[in-house]
Parts: C-alpha cells; sequence; structure tokens
C-alpha cells in the first residue's frame, strides 16, 4: 500500500514539472525538444519519467506472471476433483476445464451460460455467486461462482442429488402454477364483485367485466389444460397413422387465420411439391405446430410475418417457424427455454409448459427441436423429423 502511495505521489510530481516545462517553454519561446537536449534538470527529469514507466511495465508483468501463477496452481488442484470445474475470463470465454466438466462443457451446454454468470458475479464481485441451474429436465445443478482475480473467474457445478433436484423441481412447479393460477382467479373475483355489489352499471363497464372474465377464465383453461397434456404423455402412449406432414401444417395454419386476421398478421406456408408421407400421432403433431404458430403470433407486432416451412434434408423433414417477433434472450438458448416452467417472458398468460410439451411429442417421434433467436429481430423454431423407411 505505502509503495502505490509513493508511486502515486512521484507520478504527480512528475507530471507537475511536465506542466511547469511547457509553460516554461512556450513563455521563452524555445522548444521543449531544445531544453531536453540542453538542460540537465530536464534530461533528469525524462530519466525519472523513463523509470516511472518501466516501474509500471515490471509491475504489470509481474501481476501477470502471479495470476498465472495462482491460476495454475487452482488447475493442478481442481484436476483431480470429482466436481466440475471451469475457468473463465471475464466474459465468460471458456479457458480451461477439468476432466470432471468434459461432459458439461462440450454436450450439457453450460459453456453457453458462463457468460451470463460471470456477467452476475462481477455486479458483485465481494460475494460468491450460488445458483441452481438446469441443463435439461433431468441434470440439474448448484452452480457456484468465483472472482480468482480481476481477469480469471471459476465456475463450479455440483450435481444435485435425485431427490434434491425432484422437490426443487416440483416446489418451483407448485409456486409457478399456484402463481399463475391467483392472478385469473383474483380478476374473476373482483369483476365478479363489481358487479354484484355496485347498485348501478354503466353499459361500458359491465361489457368490460364480462370480457375480463371470460378472458381470465379461458385463461384458466388454457393453464389448467397443458398440465393435464402434459401428465398424458408420461403414459398415453403413441398412436401413429401414416400421415402426410404436409396435411398436418396446413390444418395447423388454418387454425390460427382467423387470430392472425385480427391481429393484423400474416402467415405464410411454403410446401414441397411432393407429398411427405410420416408415420406419427395426428392429434400431437398438430398441437405441436400449433403451439409453435400460436408463439410466433403472440410475441409478433401488427403487420409481421410468420413463415411456416417444410422441406427435405437428406432422410429428414424439416419444418421451420420463423417469425419476426420480439426474439429470445440468449440466456434461454439453446436449451433452457424448452424446460418445464420456463418464460423467457415473466409477464403473460404462458404456463411454461408449451414449448416443454412440444419438445416432448417432437422426441417421442423421433424427431428433434432447435431454437434460434436474436432480440428484436425474430425466432426460428426448427423440427427435424426422419423420414420413414420406404418400402
Amino acid at each position: 500500500m505505502l509503495y502505490r502511495w509513493l508511486y502515486g505521489l512521484g507520478v504527480v510530481g512528475w507530471g507537475v514539472v511536465l506542466v511547469w516545462l511547457i509553460e516554461n517553454s512556450a513563455r521563452t519561446g524555445q522548444p521543449l525538444l531544445t531544453v531536453r537536449a540542453s538542460s540537465l534538470f530536464v534530461l533528469l527529469w525524462m530519466l525519472i519519467g523513463l523509470g516511472f514507466g518501466l516501474a509500471w511495465v515490471l509491475r504489470m508483468v509481474r501481476a501477470r506472471r502471479i495470476d498465472r501463477a495462482w491460476v495454475r496452481q487452482f488447475q493442478a488442484m481442481s484436476a483431480s476433483l470429482d466436481e466440475a470445474v471451469i475457468l473463465c475470463d471475464k466474459r465468460g470465454k471458456l479457458r480451461w476445464h477439468n476432466a470432471a466438466a468434459y461432459t458439461l462443457v462440450t454436450q450439457g451446454g453450460a459453456k453457453d451460460a458462463l457468460p451470463a454468470l460471470v456477467k452476475q458475479q462481477r455486479q458483485n464481485p465481494r460475494q460468491v455467486l450460488r445458483q441452481t441451474v438446469a441443463l435439461s429436465e433431468t441434470e440439474r445443478y448448484t452452480v457456484q461462482a468465483v472472482a480468482l482475480d480481476k481477469r480469471s473467474f471459476a465456475v463450479i457445478y455440483r450435481p444435485m442429488t435425485g431427490g434434491a433436484a425432484k422437490n426443487a423441481f416440483y416446489e418451483n412447479f407448485i409456486r409457478r402454477i399456484v402463481h399463475d393460477l391467483r392472478n385469473p382467479l383474483a380478476a374473476i373475483i373482483g369483476h365478479a364483485a363489481n358487479l354484484s355489489q355496485a347498485p348501478t352499471v354503466e353499459p361500458e363497464a359491465w361489457r368490460k367485466s364480462i370480457r375480463t372474465i371470460e378472458d381470465e377464465a379461458h385463461r384458466l383453461t388454457r393453464l389448467v389444460d397443458s398440465m393435464l397434456f402434459d401428465a398424458r404423455l408420461a403414459y398415453v402412449p403413441l398412436q401413429p397413422q401414416r400421415l402426410d406432414l404436409a396435411d398436418v401444417l396446413e390444418e395447423a395454419l388454418y387454425g390460427q387465420e382467423d387470430r392472425a386476421a385480427r391481429q393484423a398478421q400474416t402467415l405464410q406456408l411454403h410446401l414441397p411439391p411432393e407429398n411427405a408421407p410420416f408415420d406419427g400421432d395426428r392429434d400431437l403433431l398438430l398441437r405441436t405446430f400449433e403451439n409453435l404458430i400460436d408463439n410466433g403470433l403472440k410475441y409478433s407486432p401488427a403487420g409481421s410475418t410468420i413463415t411456416v416451412q417444410l422441406a427435405h434434408d437428406t432422410g429428414d423433414y424439416v419444418v421451420t417457424v420463423q417469425d419476426n417477433g420480439e426474439g429470445i434472450p440468449p440466456e434461454y438458448l439453446p436449451d433452457r427455454i424448452f424446460e418445464p416452467l420456463v418464460r423467457a417472458k415473466q409477464t403473460g398468460s404462458g404456463s411454461g409448459l408449451g414449448l416443454s410439451i412440444v419438445r416432448k411429442i417432437v422426441e417421442m417421434h423421433g424427431g428433434s427441436i432447435n431454437a434460434h433467436s436474436k432480440l428484436g429481430t425474430g425466432t426460428t423454431m426448427t423440427v427435424r423429423f426422419p423420414q420413414p423407411q420406404r418400402g
């Protein structure tokens, strides 16, 4: 600490002399370069300045060397740990990980979560960040982020035990469902009380209350329907039949045309000239595509276009639903947005189960779904189904 004070005072003094020399040079009309060559005082001042610069460079080199030595010691200690340990820089860029973190980094999506974790830690540098992160429906971790120095951060993933993960999931599930049920119920009760207790009700106010009660009742119905449908997927088997994916997409789009017209939005469908035969459960597939189109309409402004396309790609059917709406924040991509009870937009009537149900249905049919999005630009949902074998 004393060294820093002395160094700072020395630099300030050197700067004061610099200002004096510049003023003196301007007053005498003699260039400072000439003064520098002819005056022992100025030469001494220059040498002191070079000394300060050299001391600063040596200090930075020494600090970097100490930081690297500390990081190497941390790596050596962490290499044999059973817990997953990841080192990254201040931007969240991966620098090193131990063997236990290999799967999380290469397949589990932990690498994508690093920038957000480090950003939160940098906002509260004196605290150790701890939070629960779900990398999939079955993999939940307690994450601890620690600042090793100003440029290096350690992120430690500790897997939650089966019982703890399940309890945390159901606690979160109950809390979310209770919250989502309470809001529409409160609105229904409040407007019903106004209608029953008010001595006189204006016709417009009466119609507004009725519309609110009806809308909130529909919201409750959608929420309960999502919960029951999600539970159904766990025990009701598929009922596959040979169908044409193009027909299913046309039906899903037709069911949303009136809503799109009311909201001044446009639905576009692009289909290949040939049929797209597929063995699947028509009702489940229809719900999948309706949900994706519904999200596109819900989160896109008036005048926007939602484009649905079916294409063939090396033995797969590829269905894309593209909108130009709000977009999904990067911390929810690529997989977190498909987890149960996760909502990128905290306000609204969604239950957080829609995309989770979509992924379950797609995977039950042997397919996969991915989300690509940019805030303020839009989102593209890509569903891939394997084409049936011919013969």
